[in-house]
């Protein structure tokens, strides 16, 4: 849980949502949002999202993503596991710390 508090923005007021939250709740900047009060004390924020045209176009712009990521990923090297390739990195560490 992270408490946050309201800040006073021209005429109005806003809350800030810390990174953490906005990318668990998959909130994007210039997202239309719903705010709603069920009831007293309680404030809810949902994203608007969720028409076929919206979850299109960010299906889209998430396989331009995997694609600019796949271009620019090294190629995993033969013969070596995941584990191998944490061992080395844990390994290098060890060395640069105790070089020190």
């Amino acid at each position: 849980m992270i408490e946050t508090t309201l800040s006073k923005v021209g005429n109005s007021m806003a809350v800030l949502l810390p990174k953490s939250i906005r990318q668990d709740a998959c909130i994007s900047p210039q997202q239309p949002l719903r705010v709603e009060s069920p009831r007293k004390g309680v404030v809810v924020i949902s994203s608007l999202l969720d028409d076929e045209e919206d979850r299109l176009s960010r299906l889209q712009t998430a396989n331009e993503q995997i694609r600019d990521r796949a271009r620019t990923a090294k190629p995993w090297p033969a013969g070596k596991t995941a584990e191998d390739i944490l061992d080395e990195g844990k390994d290098a560490a060890a060395d640069e710390l105790f070089s020190l």
